[in-house]
């Protein structure tokens, strides 16, 4: 009698020391559910743009070749500020000094170069075109990139996290419909992306060209006028999966 009642009291003890979820797990059945992911994208006019900007000077001299990139740096963070944009706009993103060899057996030194890249970030689109100008003009040789963005996306980002919802739904209630089924409640939802995050897609355009034709243009051949990059627009997207349990 002792004995078995000591058994007793065991399966007891060992009973309570499990943790409730697993209690939970071992006597609730699963539900039955669909899941199914939803994806929407907003179109959105740009109204920033970040230019990816070249200086390049060459002389056998280094203080002459610094003297000349200097002069050019000076210039075109003058032209940056007339346009309006803020110092903390303005960022170097690489600097390098160094000679330059010939590709002979035996190397020949041509030159020291001295270089520079610099992005500004323009927040008033209408002064793109005038800007971009002046910059050539101020001395910058090398237009690396040109990035049209939407300035505060966060907005766009809810507006296409809702239609993904609304399109998971949407979905769901198709495919359970084609099975003779209803959804219910949702079960679970979870955002999909990058870390979990909505993307906003970069409209890129390589302007390299640019500096071609602005030099084709003071020549007297073509007006730097047609000569304008299209911002276009910036597609800003979300992705959802939800699980939806089935009545």
């Amino acid at each position: 009698m002792r004995l078995s009642f000591i058994a007793v009291l065991s399966v007891a003890l060992v009973i309570t020391a499990l943790p409730r979820p697993a209690l939970a797990q071992d006597f609730l059945p699963r539900p039955r559910l669909i899941s199914v992911t939803g994806t929407a994208e907003v179109n959105v006019a740009p109204d920033e743009v970040v230019l990816s900007l070249g200086v390049e000077s060459r002389d056998k001299d280094l203080a002459i070749a610094k003297a000349q990139h200097d002069s050019r740096v000076k210039k075109l963070l003058a032209e940056a500020h007339d346009a309006g944009v803020g110092g903390k706009y303005i960022q170097t993103s690489m600097l390098q000094m160094r000679p330059d060899y010939s590709d002979e057996k035996v190397p020949r030194f041509l030159a020291y170069q001295v270089s520079q890249t610099i992005q500004v970030n323009l927040k008033d689109l209408s002064k793109y075109e005038r800007l971009i100008t002046k910059l050539l003009e101020a001395g910058v040789n090398r237009v690396d990139s040109v990035e049209f963005l939407v300035a505060e996306p966060r907005k766009y980002k809810d507006e296409a996290r809702a239609k993904a919802i609304r399109a998971a739904r949407e979905k769901a209630v198709a495919i359970a419909a084609e099975l003779g089924q209803a959804i219910g409640k949702p079960w679970d939802i979870s955002e999909e992306g990058v870390n979990g995050l909505f993307a906003q897609t970069r409209n890129s355009v390589q302007a390299n060209s640019y500096v071609q034709a602005y030099s084709y243009a003071n020549d007297g051949g073509l007006s730097t006028e047609e000569s304008t990059v299209a911002p276009g627009e910036v597609s800003i997207r979300a992705s959802v999966r939800v699980s939806f349990q089935l009545e």
